[in-house]
């Protein structure tokens, strides 16, 4: 990105609970691909991916933490300092939906007040689904996301545009 004018770094945390998809997520954004069988995180991940925005480059340090409540201080230590974060959920799961809400107060109380985005992933799963869409953007809004979408981490669906928007509204918002 040696054309670009600046360098804008972003620390993004994915949030929610085991099994959801969080590592499917960022495999597919960051390595464009995807395994049927992911061991679930043990403890955290750190991937980096860098875009260009109007001109400059911006740096996404995503940081895949386990959903395990052995985790807790982990994303307590690693939240700390985000500057956006993704909370996800399983759309075949209504529990993991359930834990939305605590998910963003633990990541408020951990990160501070910052921007982020609800996702529900697994789409490709429809057959089995337990969280209706509508029900969903409806929590999203109450919750004052930024954003609500639905992604398939196995397929790609929504994947880049999620991951896109969350990095575009939080330069806006840090550079503004």
């Amino acid at each position: 990105m040696e054309t670009d004018d600046k360098v804008f770094r972003y620390k993004m945390v994915l949030f929610g609970s085991a099994g959801v998809g969080k590592t499917s997520l960022v495999e597919r954004y960051v390595n464009d691909k995807f395994q049927e069988n992911y061991i679930s995180t043990l403890g955290y991940n750190v991937y980096e991916k860098w875009i260009s925005h109007n001109g400059n480059a911006v740096s996404l340090m995503i940081y895949d933490i386990g959903g395990q409540e052995r985790f807790a201080e982990l994303r307590k230590k690693y939240a700390q300092g985000a500057s956006t974060a993704f909370i996800v959920y399983d759309i075949t799961d209504e529990e993991s939906f359930a834990n939305v809400k605590n998910w963003k107060e633990d990541l408020f109380n951990f990160a501070g007040e910052v921007p982020f985005i609800i996702i529900g992933n697994k789409k490709d799963l429809e057959e089995a689904r337990q969280v209706p869409t509508e029900l969903a953007m409806k929590g999203a809004m109450e919750l004052d996301a930024l954003h609500f979408f639905e992604t398939s981490a196995k397929t790609g669906d929504g994947v880049e545009e999620a991951f896109r928007q969350l990095a575009i509204k939080t330069y806006e918002i840090r550079v503004v």
